[in-house]
C-alpha cells in the first residue's frame, strides 16, 4: 500500500478537500479532511492495511469540492445498490442530488451496470472508477486518466507525472483514450471492453458557448490492482507511450478559470458542512 499512500498525497494537488477509498468487499471509508492528513488517521490507515490483505483491488479518490460543500457524505466514493464508485469531473444533475457525481452512479445502478444506457444522455465530463460487485472499471469521457503496470499491479492517476513520481520513471504510462473502458476481473485479467459513446451535447458548448480545449481536469484518484501473474495485458500494444505534457502554470490557470466557470453556472455553493468545516 506504499504506492497508494504516495499517490494519495501527490493527488492532493488536484483535490485537497476530502479523501476516500473502496475495495472488492464493497466496504468504503472516507473523510472530509486533507488527504495527506486522512491517510494518517488510525481508522483509514488500518482500513488500508486490511484491504491489502483481503481484497483484489483498492481504489481511492481525492476531492476538490464543487457541488454540495465539504462533508463526509459529499465525499467520494458513493454507493447505490451493487454499484460503488468515484467520479472526477462535472455533470448536469437533477436538483435531488447533493453532489452531481451521485447522479452518475445511481443511474448506473438503475441501468444494472449498462454504462452506455445509463450515461449516454448525461451532459458532462468525467474519469470514472467503479465496482459492480464482480468487476472493477475505469472510463474516460472528455477527461484525463493515466494507467501503468508495476510488479504485477496496475496503478492509475489523473496525472502521468504523479504516476512517475510514485511508481518510477522506468514504467510505461499510458493515457486512457476517449470513451475507452477498462474492465478488471478478480482472476487477474484486464481488457478493453465496450467503449462508452455519448449522445449528449458537449458540456462546455452547452454551458458557456465554447468547446473544451483543455486536456486535463483538476481531480485525482489512484488504484492498485492485484493482478499477479494471471494478467493477459500485452504491454507492447496496450501500454504504448502516448506522451503527455502538463505545465504547472497552465494547471493553475485552468483551476482559476474552472472555479470561475463553475461559480457562474451553479450560483452559490451549498453550505452543507460537517465537523465544523466550511465549503
Amino acid at each position: 500500500m506504499a504506492i497508494i499512500r504516495a499517490l494519495t498525497i501527490v493527488n492532493e494537488q488536484r483535490g485537497g478537500d476530502s479523501v476516500g477509498f473502496f475495495n472488492s468487499t464493497m466496504r468504503m471509508i472516507k473523510a472530509a479532511v486533507n488527504p495527506s492528513d486522512g491517510i494518517r488517521q488510525k481508522n483509514i490507515s488500518a482500513w488500508l492495511e486490511q484491504a491489502s490483505e483481503e481484497t483484489w483491488f483498492c481504489a481511492g479518490h481525492t476531492r476538490l469540492a464543487t457541488q454540495g460543500g465539504i462533508s463526509r457524505k459529499t465525499s467520494h466514493p458513493f454507493r447505490y445498490g451493487r454499484i460503488i464508485g468515484s467520479h472526477n469531473g462535472i455533470v448536469d444533475s437533477p436538483d435531488q442530488y447533493v453532489v452531481d457525481s451521485q447522479y452518475l452512479f445511481n443511474s448506473l445502478n438503475k441501468a444494472k451496470g449498462d454504462y452506455n444506457k445509463a450515461w449516454a444522455d448525461i451532459v458532462g465530463y468525467w474519469a470514472n472508477s467503479w465496482f459492480d460487485g464482480e468487476n472493477f472499471y475505469l472510463q474516460v469521457h472528455n477527461g484525463e486518466l493515466h494507467i501503468c503496470q508495476y510488479k504485477g499491479c496496475y496503478y492509475y492517476s489523473s496525472s502521468a507525472k504523479h504516476l512517475e513520481s510514485c511508481v518510477g520513471f522506468n514504467t510505461t504510462i499510458r493515457k486512457i483514450g476517449e470513451g475507452e473502458t477498462l474492465k478488471f476481473s478478480p482472476d487477474g485479467k484486464m481488457e478493453i471492453t465496450t467503449p462508452f459513446v455519448s449522445t449528449a451535447p458537449d458540456y462546455w458548448t452547452k454551458k458557456y458557448g465554447c468547446s473544451n480545449t483543455r486536456s486535463y481536469t483538476r481531480y485525482g484518484n489512484n488504484f492498485v490492482y492485484k493482478g499477479g501473474t494471471g494478467n493477459t495485458v500485452d504491454r507492447g500494444t496496450i501500454f504504448s507511450d502516448d506522451g503527455y505534457s502538463e505545465d504547472n502554470e497552465s494547471v493553475k490557470s485552468f483551476d482559476a478559470e474552472w472555479r470561475e466557470s463553475w461559480a457562474a453556472y451553479s450560483g452559490s455553493m451549498n453550505d452543507d458542512t460537517e465537523d465544523g468545516q466550511r465549503s
